[in-house]
């Protein structure tokens, strides 16, 4: 079954015994990579229809992670490593570049990007602490 990034919270977040802004946090950081990859990963391109990404939720007792999955481009470690070198300055997050991944550093506890079987995976983790 697709799920829309915009059903996402309804149907997900909404059943976590959690907070409002723990859920916005999560649903936060789930956009921002969801446009990442269509931006970045898959070039925003519509004539490369069959590219998609898919979004594992997987719920533990004491986290969720989301796995994000997608053949594009391959993800530039250099650029998350930068963001992280600065993801807390305030000066930085005015500019357009990297600012997606400043915020998703921001809103979640684990945050990374590797590269397998020719597929990039992004997992964000965020604990279920309220």
């Amino acid at each position: 079954m697709d799920i829309t990034v915009h059903r996402f919270p309804v149907l997900i977040l909404n059943a976590l015994p959690v907070n409002d802004e723990w859920r916005f946090s999560l649903d936060l950081a789930a956009c921002e990579t969801a446009t990442n990859i269509i931006r970045h990963a898959l070039n925003e391109d519509s004539h490369r229809s069959h590219r998609r990404f898919t979004v594992e939720f997987i719920a533990s007792d004491i986290s969720i992670t989301l796995r994000f999955m997608d053949e594009g481009s391959v993800f530039p470690a250099e650029r998350l490593q930068a963001a992280r070198c600065d993801a807390f300055s305030d000066q930085t997050m005015t500019q357009e570049s990297g600012r997606g991944l400043k915020l998703i550093l921001w809103y979640v506890d684990k945050f990374r990007i590797e590269y397998s079987a020719g597929k990039n995976i992004t997992l964000l983790e965020k604990l279920l602490v309220c």
